[in-house]
């Protein structure tokens, strides 16, 4: 009985093996990988005016969130044009968090559709968490942009690290 079963687990991953070579080696398909690549969002736009100012552009349509600077978010920030969400635990948003945000954990959202379902399709997000390895916002940016269908979602990558650093007002 242990024999039988060990043959066939042993077809099983000759099998699928290569099968998935055959897949990897054949079938032409550039978005198939056998690593996962890293994602890049292309940043927001910046133009300058005749004197001197920085003017940051929202294109008129977005196929998915961009990435925001620091000197895009707190342009938005003190003009106050954008809904700042900040996407970590709540424990963590009560600790410190961006002068006037919301927070909607990436982990529990669903827990907040009522605040989410609140927001106005056509505001500007900046979705933000701890910066450097964390992608809750990124990852909350995906529900913003694709699962609810906000329109103007933006990924603050720096995130509070880089607010408190440049010295910006925090709660």
């Amino acid at each position: 009985m242990m024999e039988k079963t060990l043959k066939q687990i042993t077809f099983i991953l000759f099998l699928s093996t290569l099968l998935g070579l055959v897949r990897f080696y054949f079938l032409k398909d550039d978005e198939f990988t056998l690593i996962k690549e890293a994602r890049v969002l292309q940043e927001a736009e910046v133009e300058v005016t005749d004197s001197g100012e920085a003017v940051f552009i929202i294109p008129d349509f977005m196929t998915e969130p961009m990435m925001a600077s620091l000197e895009f978010t707190k342009y938005f920030f003190d003009n106050k044009r954008a809904v700042f969400v900040d996407a970590r635990e709540s424990e963590e948003f009560e600790v410190s968090h961006i002068a006037g945000a919301i927070n909607i954990p990436f982990d529990y959202y669903d827990e907040y559709m009522d605040t989410i379902d609140a927001l106005k399709y056509d505001d500007v997000f900046i979705i933000y968490c701890s910066g450097g390895e964390c992608s809750l916002s990124l990852d909350l940016a995906e529900v913003f942009f694709g699962d609810k269908v906000f329109e103007n979602v933006f990924v603050f990558e720096g995130g509070l690290p880089a607010w408190q650093d440049a010295g910006y007002p925090t709660e």
